[in-house]
């Protein structure tokens, strides 16, 4: 994983100067900023929202160009209607052709996900490879997260079981509902944490890491 700061921070800051008329009154307007929760991207930690993600707005938007934030975490379909609708100012996200209909993205990503595979170590069907490909994965139940726009485009001939959050989705594998979960690793690790180490496994999966842009309402 890598974050892209200095120049995702400058093409930020262009994007957000288009948009300075609702936060440039004497007693500016916060602008609000919504997350899934997807550690170590975007988080609650006792109240506060923190993250790579909210680390970057903070400095581009907060430090840099002096605009109050507004940040909360809610369930990842959610943050999309809000976006949507105006109700939330922006989010950060994969731009999608249908997100880039009601919002404008920055020029530059502010992370790369990719994507892996876990599953119960129990599980025999699966035969050993170093790496997966989506039609390996077409006889199993797939976990996923509600709204997750990887899945709406690569999985859309599978049997997926849609959750409002990846711990929930951990809860669902653990309890055996579905049969693996297709997850960004460094978000997923940690609610694997729950799991004994000879529960589950991992596996690669081969595709190209998804670019990650700052989402604006437009």
């Amino acid at each position: 994983m890598r974050v892209a700061v200095p120049l995702y921070i400058h093409s930020l800051m262009l994007l957000i100067s288009l948009f300075l008329s609702p936060f440039s009154t004497a007693q500016p307007l916060a602008m609000k900023i919504a997350y899934a929760e997807y550690e170590p991207y975007s988080f609650t930690d006792n109240g506060q929202v923190r993250g790579i993600e909210v680390d970057v707005l903070n400095e581009a938007l907060g430090t840099r160009m002096q605009i109050p934030l507004q940040h909360s975490v809610l369930p990842w379909k959610r943050v999309q209607t809000y976006v949507r609708n105006g109700e939330i100012d922006a989010y950060v996200a994969v731009a999608t052709p249908e997100r880039l209909s009601y919002a404008f993205a920055s020029e530059e990503a502010v992370t790369f996900g990719s994507v892996s595979v876990f599953m119960n170590q129990a599980d025999p069907r699966l035969e050993e490879t170093s790496s997966l490909s989506l039609e390996a994965l077409k006889p199993y139940r797939i976990g996923v997260t509600a709204g997750s726009g990887w899945a709406k485009r690569n999985l859309n001939q599978h049997l997926i079981q849609p959750a409002y959050s990846t711990s929930s989705l951990a809860d669902m594998l653990k309890m055996k509902r579905i049969d693996m979960i297709v997850e960004n690793p460094y978000i997923f690790s940690y609610h694997l944490k729950q799991f004994a180490d000879d529960d589950f496994t991992v596996r690669k999966f081969r595709c190209r890491p998804a670019a990650i842009f700052t989402a604006v309402h437009q």
